[in-house]
């Protein structure tokens, strides 16, 4: 069943990291949905679904049972009882039996008495009233569908939630690379200007309190780096959690390898993610409460069969096979028959229980009809958010590239002595911090399209 979900991903990528050492975010997914324990764990819902298949059919298994009872004492044959019977249930309110009956005995009583060879008899049960509509077989039958559906549902979910996390922690990945690729740009920068104003200061060109001021940024950006540096450790571990391979066991990502760029993240996302409609009663959660309420519906069919009075009508057809050659014999006369009459006076068990299951219904509705509206709330509101975050996004790239004129602009008057460190830093900040928001604004539009994603994976579950 959750098949269906995995052909919405990207495309199917070789599990082997390339030789540039990019894990790609569709080899990730790959890699997820063909090894993670917990997709395995979704895998195994599927036998869930077949047992309880197999087990309403159970409603309707035959069943043979011998009874045998006997009694000898001083020599006398008391009485020897054998009864054998074969009952076949139906998915209609009839249930038909064959048997075969021999009693033999002194003091066998005058009712059991039986042809020496035995009687073959064949009974049909029929329920009339209570029952008539529905019974405990059909209701068996019925549920065990229901489960199954259930089951296929929580694969659903499985996969979804382990889909949309292992997304977005190889966005939180790759931005956690790219915020350490410009802090250590920028802490390169430092390092080298602080080595050249110390060369500067040697010659006399430079007054000692700028190699002071260009080892304190130094320090700064050191420090920034190391920050940078223990938050893509922690990235890296979480994305190691969703890494394993097909014998069962984890495996650990390789420094070396590298996600794809945030920009290139953020397109594919952009071009995937989109849901097809605005219609989510396709949702899992959405169907999964609708199978609750059928549960629920269902018991209160069941319960509503107890109100009625019962009126079950048993009739035995009687074969003889003789007394001392085996000769068989039937007539339309020989026949047993029985009836069993009973009628409900208060019942209250019952009608409290079918009250209890309307109320758990009504609830059930009310919880469908609100995760519908936060659906339709969430779309609406990512809708938005997508809008703010492109325009937010836009603003950061020309906020980068005026920056970046000035930090070049100011860093050329300070080769030619025009300008002072302060100033060089001052501006290379402000590059660092609009580069640093580019990278923050391009999270922001994965998580969005991550979310869309969400919302697009419960429109094509079967």
């Amino acid at each position: 069943m959750y098949r269906c979900l995995i052909s919405y991903i990207l495309a199917i990528c070789p599990l082997i990291v390339s030789a540039s050492d990019t894990l790609t975010l569709s080899q990730f997914q790959d890699i997820v949905l063909s090894h993670h324990p917990l997709i395995g764990k979704a895998e195994l819902y599927d036998e869930i679904a077949e047992s309880y298949l197999i087990k309403g059919r159970g409603a309707l298994d035959k069943t043979f049972y011998t009874d045998y009872d006997g009694k000898q004492f001083k020599g006398l044959n008391y009485f020897r009882r054998w009864n054998s019977e074969l009952t076949i249930p139906t998915r209609y309110p009839v249930d038909v039996s064959l048997g075969y009956e021999n009693n033999t005995g002194v003091f066998t009583n005058n009712d059991n008495t039986v042809p020496s060879n035995g009687l073959l008899y064949g009974t049909i049960n029929v329920t009339l009233l209570r029952g008539l509509l529905f019974d405990e077989q059909r209701f068996a039958l019925r549920e065990s569908e229901l489960l199954a559906d259930k089951s296929r549902i929580e694969q659903e979910l499985i996969v979804r939630n382990i889909l949309i996390q292992s997304m977005n922690a190889y966005v939180d990945w790759a931005t956690a690379v790219e915020g350490v690729e410009i802090i250590t740009a920028y802490s390169q920068r430092v390092s080298e200007r602080h080595q050249f104003l110390i060369q500067l200061y040697q010659n006399g060109d430079k007054p000692a309190i700028d190699t002071i001021e260009s080892r304190i940024n130094l320090n700064t950006a050191t420090k920034t780096k190391i920050l940078a540096e223990e938050d893509l450790l922690r990235k890296r571990q979480k994305i190691n959690m969703f890494l394993w391979d097909n014998s069962g066991d984890p495996m650990v990502l390789l420094d070396s390898v590298v996600p794809q760029d945030m920009l290139t993240v953020t397109e594919i996302l952009s071009e995937e993610s989109f849901p097809l409609s605005t219609s989510w009663e396709l949702d899992p959660i959405i169907k999964k409460k609708q199978i609750e309420i059928e549960q629920i519906n269902l018991e209160n069919r069941l319960e509503k069969e107890q109100l009625k009075p019962q009126l079950d009508l048993k009739l035995n057809t009687i074969h003889s096979l003789g007394d001392n050659d085996l000769a068989y014999s039937y007539n339309i006369n020989d026949y047993k028959l029985g009836a069993y009459i009973a009628v409900p006076i208060v019942n209250r068990k019952t009608r409290g229980q079918i009250r209890l299951n309307k109320a758990l219904i009504d609830q059930s509705i009310l919880d469908q009809q609100y995760y519908q509206a936060e659906l339709r709330n969430m779309y609406t509101m990512l809708n938005g958010a997508q809008t703010l975050n492109q325009e937010s996004l836009d603003v950061s790239i020309e906020k980068v590239q005026n920056s970046n004129l000035l930090y070049t602009a100011e860093q050329l008057k300070f080769e030619l002595g025009e300008s002072s460190v302060f100033l060089v830093n001052s501006r290379e900040l402000k590059l660092l911090e609009s580069e640093t928001e580019y990278i923050k604004n391009l999270k922001s539009l994965c998580r969005i399209y991550t979310e869309f994603y969400f919302l697009k994976l419960g429109q094509t579950s079967n």
